[in-house]
């Protein structure tokens, strides 16, 4: 049985909060040896979430533990869930919904697609996922609007589960990932870390890193990487994330003291120049991250989100050389244990109508309100005789 630091900690939890075993925890807490040298920094290590599920890993799991939990005890058999055309959080919802009895009905919002786009949406569509093309934040409200009614009609009492799954309850599950780093670092004989780099987007990863740090009052800064537009996500976010899952903590019969917003900021750095043009697009830092993970450590990242939190660790380590004793902690928070044989995925002609275009060289042209965040994108897609790149 996988170890739950926080609910081994404080056993009124198991009661209060209900929790699905989906994750294979502790997530092991690896040395960047290689990388460590050949940035000249202090060490630098790797907190490997990416393989907290065999079916499909990531960040999502600890949030998903908690989510799925509470909608089975709330009787709910459908969840309605949305995020971008390659969304980590559907993929997440649809493989381990599906594996705990849960009709899952994605709803997807447009973002620049890359051969990891097209492969999650294959993987969605292969856990018998319903799948719809709702392009921008209106079709999102409209869908999740028409979707909820026909399934409350239909008694099917659905779960209406926001982008990325961030809430006060879902945030919790982060805690326990500090609680954990502590625990290995210490059975190593280190210090608690001096920084913690997360990508971030919807916030609740970092906001459950963040509150973990003040529970276990660590002296460390949680560098949470801004992958969205300041819109989406501010640094008031991430606290009221915190400081919310603190509070539901304290209220459910845990001996914790929720922590004043002051304590929290102490900790929090926005990291706010890695986006580049926008969501889901690429940037020159993020591809030298990409590949010295590959090239040093052999360690796959994404560029929509876990490139671009290494490149601001890599800036960090290139700054703060030196004698440093207190680790770097990098959290992989995209999945390396779903399939990526593509031989064995679903063909594109098994998508609904709508994501055909993913996989189509034909120019494309449509509105939508995205249309602005998405522009270098967009007006690729619209030249004749456009390709895919290869």
């Amino acid at each position: 049985m996988a170890e739950c630091l926080l609910y081994k900690e404080y056993p009124g939890l198991n009661e209060a909060i209900p929790r699905a075993e989906l994750g294979n925890w502790p997530t092991p807490l690896q040395p960047l040896k290689k990388l460590s040298l050949f940035l000249g920094s202090s060490s630098i290590y790797i907190k490997r979430d990416d393989l907290s599920n065999p079916l499909y890993g990531g960040n999502k799991i600890r949030k998903l533990e908690l989510i799925l939990a509470d909608a089975r005890r709330r009787g709910c058999r459908e969840i309605i869930t949305a995020g971008g055309l390659g969304s980590n959080h559907v993929l997440a919802t649809a493989a381990l919904g599906k594996e705990l009895g849960f009709r899952v009905i994605g709803l997807f919002f447009c973002q620049p697609v890359t051969e990891r786009v097209r492969d999650n949406l294959l993987l969605v569509n292969s856990f018998g996922t319903e799948m719809h093309f709702v392009k921008d934040y209106p079709g999102l409200v409209l869908g999740y609007i028409r979707f909820y009614t026909r399934s409350s009609m239909k008694g099917r009492k659905p779960l209406l589960l926001m982008p990325g799954g961030s809430s006060n309850l879902s945030t919790i599950g982060y805690i326990n990932c500090v609680l954990e780093i502590n625990k290995q670092l210490e059975n190593g004989g280190l210090e608690k870390p001096a920084a913690i780099f997360t990508a971030a987007g919807t916030g609740g990863t970092a906001a459950g890193l963040l509150a973990g740090l003040a529970l276990s009052k660590a002296e460390t800064k949680l560098h949470a990487v801004r992958v969205v537009r300041p819109e989406i996500l501010s640094a008031s976010r991430i606290k009221g994330l915190a400081s919310g899952a603190l509070k539901h903590l304290a209220k459910q019969k845990a001996d914790i003291a929720p922590m004043n917003r002051p304590f929290l900021e102490d900790r929090l750095v926005l990291e706010t120049d890695y986006l580049g043009p926008g969501y889901g697009f690429n940037t020159e830092k993020a591809l030298e991250a990409k590949k010295l993970f590959r090239e040093l450590e052999g360690i796959e990242l994404e560029e929509c989100y876990t490139a671009k939190a290494a490149a601001a660790m890599i800036d960090y380590c290139r700054v703060n050389k030196g004698p440093e004793k207190r680790p770097v902690i990098f959290i992989h928070t995209a999945s390396s244990t779903h399939n990526r044989d593509r031989e064995k995925l679903p063909r594109a002609e098994a998508l609904p109508p709508g994501f055909q275009w993913c996989f189509s060289d034909e120019a494309r042209y449509c509105r939508c309100s995205l249309k602005k965040q998405n522009k270098s994108f967009c007006a690729t897609i619209s030249q004749p005789g456009w390709r895919w790149p290869v």
